[in-house]
């Protein structure tokens, strides 16, 4: 693997871990021992737990930030939903730590991340369904229904990302899909059972 991958590898275990336990309750040592370093190798890579949160941060927005730049020319409405939808479940198959740190990321849970960075996150995650995090409140209701749906549909999804993890991706990925357009409000077609 290349150094890349690695970090990689690193950088999704830590977002699943942060995302399950917390920032503050997820030692070094947890994180080593489930991409199998040694906790000195571990920080070698990275300095210490700060430095590898800002790094999980960092990476999450990245992948949040090139999801949105993919959709950006797609226009708003049903089928800008939808790019999104297949860019962030196909993201689930390949980091699904990196959609349940989002997904806690947004919960706002105690000791996830601080503020500013959950802001960041949540406004590119936000801003590829065109919509804002905190729309202004003069203009639209503190927690409008987009919003709602937007949050219900990427929690949907990283949940039942981890409960089909033993399903082929290729089966399940059209029905994470149905289900995350059906949060958002769009109408999905009818599945038979065989489908």
């Amino acid at each position: 693997m290349t150094k890349d991958q690695i970090d990689e590898e690193i950088l999704d275990a830590a977002a699943a871990l942060f995302a399950r336990h917390g920032v503050e309750q997820t030692s070094i040592q947890r994180i080593a021992d489930a991409v199998g370093y040694s906790k000195t190798g571990l920080l070698h890579r990275f300095p210490g737990k700060d430095a590898l949160q800002d790094a999980t941060v960092a990476h999450t927005l990245g992948a949040l930030r090139t999801v949105a730049a993919d959709v950006g020319d797609v226009p708003l409405g049903p089928e800008r939903d939808r790019a999104v939808v297949e860019a962030l479940v196909d993201l689930t198959a390949r980091r699904p730590g990196l959609v349940a740190f989002v997904l806690t990321a947004l919960s706002g849970q105690d000791g996830a991340i601080g503020t500013e960075q959950l802001d960041a996150l949540g406004e590119v995650l936000f801003g590829a369904f065109g919509a804002q995090l905190k729309p202004d409140p003069a203009t639209t209701p503190a927690f409008p229904e987009r919003g709602a749906r937007i949050t219900t549909a990427v929690g949907g999804l990283a949940v039942a990302s981890l409960a089909c993890a033993d399903i082929p991706f290729d089966l399940v990925r059209p029905h994470l899909v149905a289900a995350a357009l059906g949060a958002l409000g769009h109408p999905v077609p009818h599945r038979t059972p065989e489908d």
